[in-house]
């Protein structure tokens, strides 16, 4: 797979077409220009799966063209990346020419010391000895605890913030156009929401704001327990600049408000700037007629693992991991391009107001549940509760249209989608939505295995899709 790589330029038609091996090809989510080589339309050809959508190729006429970005779009990307890679670069070769200069200076001083260190290094050697014999307990034993710190609390203290280039590659997946994480000042976000004017307010403490800079956000007020000293808040709120993902509503920056008796925040308020989705939720889609239209079933597809990888990297991505995100419909915000963000997910805060956090494995459990709940409505395009009588009912049918007639199962799907789908593909899909809706935790898929079934599930519905079956009806 060489998907997400930031790839640009064309694909090779004499190199690909000729390598007896390659049987599946991933290039999707690149900045690819230019024409599919020829050999990925011939049937006699030894590749027997290519996915490339998610860049910017030409491929007028084919069912796949709605999913390709314009040129200038990857050419911009591509270009504003070859940039970023030279000035590494740059920055590499001088690094190594200081070290080459500290490295001499260092054997020379080292020449010059060597008589006067063999007179003392006996007597350094028991001292060190005798400093390890000390320290090396202590040390094991610091790591250990803030293991187990890590795992069964969720404390936001710097010790527990993991570099970023120990997250795995996929976990990263830095978002493109994101300005740079940082601290807001509080007059900023007046003069952003107006004074917090209620005109700007969209949820519950939350409002809306333009930046100096012309960037649309939310800020969110969040009241803190009791008061802490601005130094020790900042210490512990590393962890939000690692909430960047391009299936999240990333955190953009934060505002602490200092501690002074006569500012109505102070002590106990923190803001946290976000960016702001302005293309509705996945209820609106739902719950509009003519929306809905717009939802067949690879966008339903591509909707539900960009949920699925949104809450793997909340699990996995960031250490300790996020879990009891509150995951509904309503908080699956979409892009102008269809992109999942993830609104409403717990933001890892010290002393937050009412927030208990739940143990790793109930957390993680409780959100495949309610991914299963998700996973439901976008099949049968029905907005349910996950605790209601609803629910239930349609789990049981969904559970009976697998053991019955193909034609019963299809009944069930939103009649939205009729005519995009594999039946194949549905039903592997239902398969997998009641496993994450079992009632014993503990036989719940994890979030791993969510995605890696919903890929398959994709790869299902892209191979009939290119076999000219899109519009036909489900097989």
């Amino acid at each position: 797979s060489l998907s997400q790589n930031l790839l640009s330029g064309s694909l090779p038609n004499s190199t690909l077409c000729s390598s007896i091996k390659l049987r599946v090809l991933d290039v999707s989510r690149n900045l690819l220009t230019g024409k599919l080589p020829s050999c990925f339309s011939s049937k006699s050809v030894h590749i027997q799966r290519v996915i490339y959508t998610f860049n910017c190729l030409s491929i007028n006429g084919s069912p796949s063209a709605k999913y390709q970005r314009p040129v200038s779009f990857c050419e911009n990307e591509a270009k504003q990346a070859v940039a970023g890679v030279k000035s590494d670069s740059k920055d590499k070769e001088k690094k190594e020419e200081e070290t080459g200069i500290e490295l001499v200076l260092v054997i020379g001083i080292i020449i010059g010391v060597v008589l006067v260190s063999a007179v003392l290094a006996g007597l350094v050697l028991v001292r060190m000895r005798k400093s390890r014999s000390k320290e090396e307990p202590f040390e094991v034993n610091n790591v250990d605890k803030v293991s187990v710190c890590s795992n069964a609390t969720r404390s936001t203290t710097s010790k527990t913030v993991p570099d970023s280039r120990r997250v795995p590659q996929t976990m990263r997946s830095a978002v493109i156009g994101l300005s740079p994480y940082r601290v807001f000042s509080f007059e900023e976000l007046e003069e952003a929401t107006n004074n917090f004017d209620e005109g700007n307010l969209c949820g519950e403490q939350l409002y809306k704001g333009c930046l100096r800079e012309g960037i649309t956000v939310t800020v969110k007020c969040v009241k803190l327990k009791q008061k802490s000293s601005t130094q020790n808040l900042a210490q512990q709120m590393e962890v939000l600049s690692k909430l960047r993902h391009m299936h999240l509503v990333s955190v953009l920056g934060h505002c602490i408000v200092p501690n002074q008796d006569h500012h109505p925040f102070a002590g106990n308020t923190i803001f946290i700037v976000q960016e702001y989705i302005s293309n509705g939720s996945l209820r609106d889609y739902l719950t509009d007629c003519r929306k809905k239209e717009v939802l067949k079933w690879p966008q339903r597809m591509s909707i539900a693992i960009g949920v699925a990888r949104g809450i793997q990297f909340l699990h996995t991505g960031v250490a300790p991991g996020i879990f009891g995100n509150n995951l509904e419909i309503e908080n699956v915000l979409l892009d102008d391009t269809f992109t999942v963000k993830l609104s409403g997910y717990t933001i890892p805060l010290p002393s937050k107001v009412g927030a208990e956090s739940p143990s790793n494995e109930d957390g993680e459990k409780e959100d495949v549940y309610q991914f299963g709940v998700i996973l439901v409505q976008i099949i049968t395009g029905k907005v349910i509760a996950s605790a209601s009588s609803e629910l239930g009912s349609l789990k049981l049918q969904l559970e009976n249209g697998l053991r019955d007639e193909p034609s019963v199962l299809r009944s069930l799907a939103d009649p939205s989608v009729r005519g995009t789908y594999a039946y194949e593909s549905l039903r592997t899909t239902v398969e997998f939505a009641i496993n994450c809706l079992c009632e014993d935790q503990r036989k719940r898929p994890s979030i791993e295995d969510v995605v890696w079934n919903l890929q398959y599930t994709i790869q299902v519905q892209q191979g009939w899709s290119s076999s000219g079956n899109l519009g036909l009806g489900g097989t």
